[in-house]
């Protein structure tokens, strides 16, 4: 089972439905805590970040300013990274880039 939580999300973007499509896609038979955070990564320079807190504990960091049309491909690229963990596989952003546009594909297939 995941426990998700969401925290402040100034865009409205619907991330509840992508993340519930992905876990059940990938991660169905994983029991673990998702947090998704919204902040200003402007000076990271990038939009999203995946942080493992502990083996059944993960944290999303999705720049909160981003259009719908930008919002899911990082929401779905650090996903990609849970599982990368979740799975014990390496670290790989070539694979979590790929992974990340066939899994928007195919969600949005599905809208």
């Amino acid at each position: 089972m995941i426990t998700l939580e969401v925290l402040p999300n100034p865009s409205k973007m619907p991330c509840d439905a992508p993340i519930n499509f992905f876990m059940g896609e990938y991660l169905s038979d994983h029991s673990f805590d998702l947090t998704v955070d919204h902040i200003d990564l402007s000076d990271e320079g990038v939009y999203g970040w995946c942080y493992k807190e502990s083996d059944d504990e993960y944290l999303i960091e999705i720049h909160a300013d981003l259009d719908e049309n930008e919002y899911l491909t990082p929401l779905f690229h650090e996903l990609v990274h849970v599982w990368q963990h979740l799975t014990n596989r390496p670290l790989i952003e070539g694979e979590a880039n790929l992974m990340s546009w066939r899994m928007l594909d195919k969600y949005l297939k599905t809208l």
